[in-house]
């Protein structure tokens, strides 16, 4: 209601003056000055100015203060004594207007006025900052300026794109974007910074979380008032050694396994589930710093909105949308449903409410993932549901699959989610691309198309692999890298240019060298077979090399948010190409599921646990999974054979709560309806690990067995262990090859 009031006041206010063009440069010659406030600390935002003037015109204006004798040619800088009548405008707002022979850009501080100067260059004289390293300026020996009237407000008040530009300032204040380092004390996930368990658990086991009936120090007992007095006291002490930080993170740690206890319990059933407890903390920890803002998290098990609890007025909510898809837009996709009525629900309690989103493939910085087409329309959603401030994470660590443009598009919109997004790309693509951009262009939109016409669902922990991905097939692939071949050829005289066209050609070369993974023998993959033996596929080394060379030479740190460098991967490559695929007795035998596996992880279907390729300790390649259930199959060998030893591969990987059965059980049949000679292998008792690993199970067959059938039986575990442990979550069992010899 606010923003109504004030445009009418300054509607009122501008009657008084006329609007008008002015000429601020003719023939590369101004009479123009720009003027500061005597007091301001605007010479920044002057200078700059001053700076790109010159550098469009060859102009270059002088700048003065107040105390001068106003003249009748001026450019206006922040709140003068020239034009100083309006007393309110948004934080980071401002407003350009001209007024007789004037030009005002007017802000309350300096880094709004340098907001409106930046937001001058860039939509009154044509420049642009698409990158830290390209600025477009034109060159023109006029500048004339017509009727301008332009109140500029922000959509949300906190605006972080988490891309490598942002550490640029000229990029930062050019788009108008924030920095956590500068806003927040404390940012993200602090339960643990707040009571380190090093410091208080092995003395106070009560402050941290009771689950499945022990204290673990995965999350904090927030009912314990010892807890809330740490909190507090850890807080003023941080709030006194930055005082002008306003935004302080009270909140969870990264995954599950919130407090059970008896008071913990009924705070959560009173206020909707444990997101009730934690809220509930939150507002008592406001109210001992009312002049700051106590910022928490709804997220994974507090995503849900609070019942019965109204959010204190100095409590900020940051909701996460890491369950969402990426191929439609959320205002649209059915898989959404549930994150809108969280919206609702959380608007509903309080009207601080941020967001914390995701724009990239985590597993897979450089798995192509076209997700531009639901950018803006996911911003708009975002500003008409009320977000007041918003958190994009992209690959903030280094370059990633069209970063530049995904930044470049996401600043634009941070702003102004009604931004003209078709425009800013176009413009993008010709300055960053030159002569390649046409085919920059089609190679980007054929992707959005192939993958909205699969109708596939783009996850942010995802993957390349073609069985998933039908956008993604080898021919299709072929048709994608003849239109970089095109943009590449067209600026291969550039070096820059060059650069970067070949960056994004890595996007389909880690496709494809991950698809090899999945392929194995098969066509496409990156072994061959002759008889018993096999080899590497004749290029495929050299293949490697070049990613990983190419990768380091575009200055590449990591592949995925787990930091896998370049570097890591050509090693982790080396060890896939020395131990080969596995050959053995039932390569290629179709498997029967007595128990099918969860549809979520098709890889291969039945062919997936003989196909002769492991699973590389990445769940998203080559195993299958069962959730919930214990994995049964039978293998039939076409005829009895003599088997001498059965080996099964099992990951482990807790944090995607991929457990090691409980027991492994191996028999014999010949005519499929006896089955005897049981072996059994039983399975150590789980220990808290997140190393992803593959284990294999391998049993000896002590006296060899001649069968045609076997059946192999993996038991789950009964249920999680305490430090996974949430509730509705259940233990995966994930196999990648039964291999019989």
């Amino acid at each position: 209601m606010y923003r109504l009031t004030f445009i009418c006041l300054i509607l009122a206010s501008m009657t008084q003056f006329a609007y008008g063009q002015i000429q601020l440069v003719k023939n590369g010659e101004s009479l123009y000055k720009i003027v500061i406030g005597d007091g301001s600390k605007n010479e920044k935002a002057a200078e700059v100015l001053a700076d790109y003037i010159q550098k469009i015109t060859g102009a270059k204006l002088p700048i003065i203060k107040d105390k001068e004798k106003s003249q009748q040619f001026e450019i206006r800088v922040g709140a003068t004594n020239r034009f100083n009548t309006i007393q309110f405008i948004a934080e980071d707002g401002f407003i350009l207007r001209t007024s007789d022979n004037a030009l005002n850009i007017y802000a309350l501080t300096p880094q709004s006025t340098l907001n409106g100067v930046y937001h001058f260059l860039d939509f009154y004289l044509g420049c642009r900052k698409f990158a830290p390293e390209l600025t477009y300026i034109p060159t023109s020996a006029n500048i004339i300026l017509s009727n301008i009237n332009d109140l500029q407000e922000p959509q949300f008040i906190f605006r972080q794109i988490y891309y490598p530009s942002q550490y640029d300032e000229e990029y930062r204040n050019w788009h108008k974007l924030h920095l956590i380092e500068n806003q927040w004390g404390l940012w993200g996930h602090t339960f643990y910074k707040l009571v380190p368990s090093k410091s208080y658990f092995n003395d106070h086991p009560e402050y941290y979380a009771l689950v499945e009936e022990k204290r673990s120090p995965v999350q904090l007992c927030l009912s314990n008032p010892n807890t809330l007095n740490i909190v507090v006291k850890q807080l003023a002490v941080l709030m006194a050694a930055e005082p002008n930080k306003k935004l302080w993170s009270v909140s969870q740690n990264d995954g599950f396994g919130y407090c059970t206890c008896d008071l913990c319990k009924a705070t959560d059933d009173k206020y909707g589930g444990p997101q009730g407890s934690i809220v509930a903390f939150a507002n008592k920890v406001a109210a001992y710093f009312p002049k700051k803002t106590i910022s928490t998290l709804a997220y994974l098990y507090s995503k849900h909105p609070v019942k019965n609890l109204k959010v204190a007025d100095n409590v900020s909510i940051m909701l996460s949308s890491i369950d969402m898809t990426r191929t439609e837009p959320i205002s649209l996709n059915n898989r959404a449903n549930g994150f809108r009525n969280d919206v609702l629900g959380w608007k509903a309690v309080t009207s601080n409410l941020m967001l914390w989103d995701y724009v990239v493939q985590f597993t897979n910085y450089f798995s192509p993932f076209p997700n531009l087409q639901t950018l803006q329309p996911n911003m708009v959603y975002f500003a008409q549901s009320g977000f007041n401030g918003i958190f994009e994470q992209g690959t903030e660590s280094g370059p990633g699959e069209f970063s530049e443009l995904k930044s470049y598009l996401l600043s634009r919109l941070a702003w102004n989610p009604k931004a003209q997004i078709e425009k800013d790309k176009a413009e993008f693509m010709q300055a960053w691309y030159g002569a390649a951009s046409p085919y920059m262009m089609k190679y980007q939109e054929l992707l959005e198309q192939n993958i909205f016409t699969a109708g596939k669902n783009l996850d942010i922990y995802g993957g390349p692999v073609a069985e998933w991905n039908s956008w993604l097939q080898p021919a299709q692939i072929e048709i994608y890298s003849e239109l970089l071949d095109q943009a590449a050829t067209a600026v291969n005289k550039d070096t820059t240019l060059s650069k970067r066209v070949n960056k994004e050609y890595l996007a389909l070369d880690y496709a494809v060298l991950q698809q090899a993974r999945f392929y194995g023998l098969e066509k496409h993959g990156v072994f061959m077979r002759n008889g018993n033996k096999w080899a590497v596929r004749d290029g495929f080394e050299q293949k490697i090399n070049r990613f990983v060379n190419s990768a380091n030479a575009n200055g590449i740190k990591e592949l995925s948010e787990g930091g896998l460098s370049p570097d890591a991967y050509g090693k982790e490559w080396q060890s896939i190409l020395k131990q080969g695929p596995l050959l053995h007795k039932a390569l290629g035998i179709p498997v029967e599921f007595i128990q099918p596996f969860n549809t979520d992880y098709p890889a291969k279907g039945n062919h997936t646990l003989t196909d002769g390729i492991p699973g590389y300790n990445n769940l998203q390649y080559n195993y299958l999974g069962w959730y919930k259930t214990d994995m049964e199959i039978v293998i039939d060998l076409g005829k009895p054979t003599k088997i001498n030893s059965i080996t099964a591969g099992f990951l482990e990987d807790q944090r995607h709560w991929a457990f090691l059965p409980k027991q492994v059980t191996i028999s014999f049949s010949n005519d499929k309806n006896i089955f005897d000679n049981q072996l059994k292998a039983l399975q150590a008792i789980p220990e808290e690990n997140y190393i992803k690993e593959t284990h294999r199970i391998r049993f000896n067959i002590p006296k060899e067995i001649i069968a045609r059938y076997i059946r192999l039986k993996a038991e789950k575990l009964d249920k999680i262990p305490e430090w996974r442990n949430f509730p509705n979550r259940y233990s995966w069992i994930f196999c990648d090859e039964v291999q019989v010899d």
